[in-house]
């Protein structure tokens, strides 16, 4: 495929990027200003047949937007009336030598990414399930064209995604496929920029992944060194040979994977087993039965119990009337237009987070290559209780 040269000249495609980044760092902007970024795929997506790059070949986006609007279960229409969004925090959480940048729903966390990917001068890694925006592959080949290096690991298995890797591929990137038995899947969500800033969490890349209700984060500081780690460590399972560096000392934020390991399941009975006054979840799928067996006897002992469910997911129901009939407070996420509660996100006594791409399910905690963040931090778990106490009141019946 020929592919010219990136101008500097605004067209639309520039501009709708510019946007989404201006909206990332005007963080006081009206929560209804990020609303626009729903739907920037799509008309970014044809933006870029007649931007100056014009790498993204028409029928790949055409295909882009009959996804979009047949995808099962949601409507094509993207103008539904979403509930208010919680402003991207201006400041970090200081968490011991890290910082955080808590990016609690989809417009947010897309706005971080677009920013991140505009302004990388060394290397981009990227560790995807689903992806199929294409305003951020134009921008990883802008990326690439630039001279910074874009390695990314897929996951073979997600069909969807294949016409964006192959994109990729075609422009240059370096794209490597994990390595998956017959009931794994790569679910990991992971982007590091020079190797200094990682926007780590539960949100995939996907047409509707700014609807979606997801918990994620921008950090820096040592914990980025360890998410380095485990992408390194993936592409060496990959079959490419890569030093891989000692862990990092990291006493606050602890990265956490599965397959190779179990330590997310592991992180979450010890955290369930600890609490003392409260647990608050908020989950797409809530179904692993030792994760319930441990959570019924935090009821029983006197720990307040509150669970928020996704109510797409069939398993979450059964969740409902054992946990309810044990003592805590259970309800459904109430979607506003085509939205899920995708988050993967559990609060123990106010003080420590575990969040990230682990579904508390079966699957999710022995099967898949998931990837969490520990965090103790008191500052980090207030900011989400905020934002699940809001989804909370906003699904009362």
């Amino acid at each position: 495929m020929t592919r010219s040269a990136s101008t500097s000249s605004t067209t639309p495609r520039n501009v709708l990027i510019g946007r989404a980044a201006e909206l990332y760092r005007r963080s006081r902007d009206p929560p209804e200003r990020f609303l626009a970024l729903t739907d920037i795929q799509i008309r970014s997506s044809i933006a870029i047949v007649y931007g100056p790059a014009r790498r993204l070949r028409l029928p790949l986006l055409l295909l882009a937007l009959l996804v979009a609007s047949c995808a099962p279960g949601r409507t094509p229409s993207l103008a539904g009336a979403p509930r208010p969004l919680s402003p991207v925090v201006a400041a970090p959480i200081i968490s011991g030598a890290d910082q955080l940048i808590p990016l609690p729903d989809g417009p947010t966390a897309f706005a971080a990414i677009v920013d991140v990917l505009r302004t990388a001068r060394r290397s981009i890694d990227l560790e995807l399930y689903e992806f199929q925006r294409l305003d951020l592959a134009s921008m990883l080949l802008d990326a690439h064209d630039r001279g910074v290096t874009v390695t990314a690991i897929k996951d073979p298995s997600e069909r969807s995604s294949r016409p964006t890797w192959a994109e990729l591929e075609q422009g240059g990137v370096r794209v490597v496929a994990f390595p998956l038995d017959r009931l794994t899947i790569d679910h990991v969500k992971l982007l590091i920029v020079d190797g200094a800033r990682a926007i780590v969490g539960g949100i995939n890349w996907g047409i509707h992944s700014p609807l979606n209700h997801d918990v994620d984060v921008l950090a820096a500081g040592p914990v980025v060194d360890n998410l380095e780690r485990v992408f390194r460590q993936d592409l060496a399972l990959a079959g490419e040979p890569i030093p891989i560096p000692p862990p990092a000392t990291d006493r606050l934020v602890q990265v956490l994977v599965t397959h190779p390991g179990d330590g997310i399941r592991a992180a979450a009975l010890a955290a369930v087993a600890a609490a003392r006054h409260s647990i608050d979840l908020e989950m797409f799928v809530l179904s692993d039965r030792l994760i319930l067996d441990a959570l019924v006897a935090a009821a029983r002992r006197g720990v307040g119990l509150r669970a928020l469910l996704d109510r797409t997911q069939p398993q979450n129901a059964t969740t409902m009337a054992l946990l309810q009939k044990a003592g805590a407070a259970v309800r459904f996420y109430v979607q506003a237009g085509d939205e899920l509660l995708h988050a993967k996100l559990g609060i123990f006594d106010g003080g420590t987070v575990l969040f990230g791409s682990c579904n508390w399910s079966y699957s999710g905690f022995t099967r898949n290559h998931e990837l969490d963040l520990l965090v103790r931090d008191a500052g980090l778990a207030q900011i989400f209780l905020t934002r699940l106490d809001q989804d909370w009141a906003a699904s009362a019946a």
